[in-house]
């Protein structure tokens, strides 16, 4: 053995001893990654005549992979087997699954290759695995299992291990032949959206497989599959996850597609006897759409060998770009349909919902004696509810802004601002606390304290899960009140009336004549929905409540959706972060999942309906 080899050798059993994690060049420019001491390595060996066309592609899906020419000027076969026998000692068995791409025309997709008895209930389960693989290039993958005399290995390299020398270190060798399908054979280059969709599953497919030797074969503790993959990230990782949320904070969507004169619209529009739509005005475009889209288009997330914060990443920039088109179009067709992406369209099933919620809840009349609260004294009790949060996370401001140019409450970036004409009811206002601090607000700051930015900006389409669940609290603080869902249900009508093409004054119309809403009510309502061109985000507030009773009618912890400002089926993301200790437990948990407000989830969970949280 040569002895830059031996000191290569030397080196990383050092670190593995001590725990360390592993980054290591190999001679002739080869790479070892181990995040961590595990019981198991992904080996690819570069042909002889160099060609590679798997590294860069499928390589790096890993938490342990080693990629290197094994020539006798490079040799990495030593390497090898000293990491697995110092593995194997550490956790009483090691598992080596070795790479290769086939050049046999009339191979099948993957080949699985091993010679150990001991192998077979690994191989079984990655085959299972890898046949469960859905492309939707790719009407059916074809999996072979073949077991073979000899030990596995691509045909123009030696076995790592002999069958006796792995017998007798507990070390099981299998061997994965993969017929590059996500290669174009004219320009020996991948299919980028093939390749993309592949690596995800692929990388699945193994995780799986390394579980269950790990589980079955090892001392080695690990409670999910998912705790097996990568804890640690690319290095361009953080740089793109500061650009997206860099970008995203360029602009208030929400402010720049509110009315700035909605009291003179107001007034206008009574004085035409509710006949003339509105003329509505807007804050001036502070940015350059475009010139934002070419920076978001210049971040190189397509080198982000980790497929699921690729994802996460990739969706942000789809719905910022979205965001940017209706800023640029706004008061415009087009603002409309992009809405329409955004925030989706209304299901034939939430607008019965929503009618019938209009024809089940009479409008309540409230005493006329009522304690009223000024925007003051409303900001003077958000800060108290401020200051319980920042008990819990100092980095938590209780900063509260009353101003004149917004609309009523709306919480921004973290920070709640209050119109300085706002007025409430001293009854409903702790319901409307937990609506804007216990839940917009808390998920601000839990996403703050998670090391990704995305998480407190928003990933796409979180605004449905946290209108449901700021809705939610309403109801377990006792301040859901049957206006406020006359309110929600009113919105998906609005948005459905707007998409069915009509106007501003006959859709306010709906609501006056038919579900007896007030005219300036009416009107508030109304706005929302037609401001900028066309917002149909209002109708996610029902969507997202009646999802939210489903999730806890099916007996899952409420206290996940708040780790940030997610959306449901992130769900799975999330978890898989989380097993893999790239998220951190949320240090803010809000007062309505406390005592005496939390039992109202045990009724829910019982017989909950939307129908019965009408008074």
């Amino acid at each position: 053995m040569a002895t830059d080899t031996k000191k290569h050798i030397n080196r990383i059993l050092d670190k593995l001893r001590k725990g360390n994690p592993l980054h290591v060049t190999l001679p002739c420019d080869g790479q070892l990654h181990m995040d961590r001491p595990v019981p198991y390595l992904l080996v690819y060996r570069v042909p002889p005549n160099g060609e590679d066309a798997f590294t860069s592609t499928l390589g790096k899906t890993e938490s342990a992979y080693l990629v290197a020419s094994d020539t006798d000027e490079c040799a990495v076969t030593p390497i090898i087997r000293e990491i697995a026998a110092a593995m194997a000692d550490k956790f009483g068995g090691f598992m080596l699954l070795e790479v290769w791409l086939s050049d046999r025309a009339d191979s099948p997709t993957f080949s699985i290759h091993i010679s150990q008895k001991s192998a077979l209930s690994v191989a079984e389960k990655l085959q299972s695995e890898l046949q469960n693989i859905h492309l939707t290039q790719v009407p059916g993958i074809e999996v072979e299992l073949e077991k073979d005399k000899r030990m596995p290995s691509p045909p123009y390299y030696d076995a790592l291990f002999n069958v006796e020398e792995a017998r007798k270190s507990e070390i099981i060798v299998i061997g994965l032949e993969i017929t590059p399908i996500y290669i174009n054979q004219q320009t020996g280059t991948p299919f980028p959206l093939f390749l993309r969709e592949l690596r995800e599953s692929f990388g699945k497919a193994l995780r799986k497989s390394f579980f269950e030797f790990v589980r079955m074969k090892t001392s080695y503790s690990a409670a999910h599959f998912e705790m097996l993959g990568t804890t640690e990230l690319h290095e361009g990782v953080g740089v793109i996850d500061e650009k997206l949320a860099e970008y995203s904070n360029q602009f208030d969507f929400l402010l720049l597609v509110t009315p700035i004169n909605a009291q003179e619209a107001w007034k206008s529009f009574a004085k035409s006897k509710f006949r003339k739509n509105p003329v509505f005005h807007y804050r001036p475009m502070p940015i350059d759409p475009e010139l934002i889209k070419r920076k978001l288009y210049n971040l190189p997330i397509e080198d982000i060998s980790d497929p699921t914060i690729a994802y996460l990443f990739r969706d942000k920039r789809k719905e910022v770009d979205r965001m940017l088109n209706m800023l640029s179009d706004r008061e415009k067709p087009d603002f409309l349909y992009s809405s329409q992406q955004l925030f989706g369209n209304i299901e034939e099933t939430l607008l019965e919902t929503a009618r019938a919620i209009l024809v089940a809840s009479e409008p309540q009349h409230p005493p006329l004696e009522r304690e009223m609260l000024d925007a003051d004294a409303f900001a003077a009790l958000a800060k108290v509810e401020l200051q319980y949060l920042k008990q819990q996370y100092d980095a938590v401001s209780t900063a509260v802004r009353v101003r004149d140019d917004v609309e009523g409450v709306m919480v921004s970036r973290g920070t709640l601002n209050i119109s300085s004409r706002y007025r409430i009811s001293k009854d409903r206002a702790f319901a409307l606390l937990q609506h804007e601090v216990g839940t917009h607000v808390a998920t601000y700051y839990n996403g703050m304290a998670q090391p990704f930015k995305l998480f407190y900006v928003g990933v796409p389409g979180y605004e449905q899960l946290q209108e449901g669940l700021a809705v939610l609290s309403e109801y377990m603080a006792g301040g859901l009140t049957n206006q406020r869902m006359r309110i929600l249900a009113a919105r998906v009508v609005v948005v459905h009336s707007m998409l069915a093409g009509n106007s501003f004054a006959d859709t306010f119309d709906i609501l006056t004549d038919k579900y007896g809403f007030k005219h300036e009510a009416a009107f508030h309502i109304t706005m929302r929905v037609y401001r900028g061109g066309g917002l149909t985000k209002d109708a996610v507030y029902l969507k997202g409540l009646l999802n939210v009773i489903e999730y806890i009618k099916q007996g899952k912890d409420i206290s996940q959706l708040l780790v940030g400002k997610i959306r449901q089926d992130y769900l799975p993301i999330i978890e898989e972060l989380m097993h893999r200790q790239l998220l951190s437990p949320s240090p803010i948990r809000p007062k309505f999942l406390e005592e005496p407000y939390i039992t109202k989830i045990n009724e829910i969970k019982k017989s909950g309906s939307v129908f019965k949280m009408i008074n």
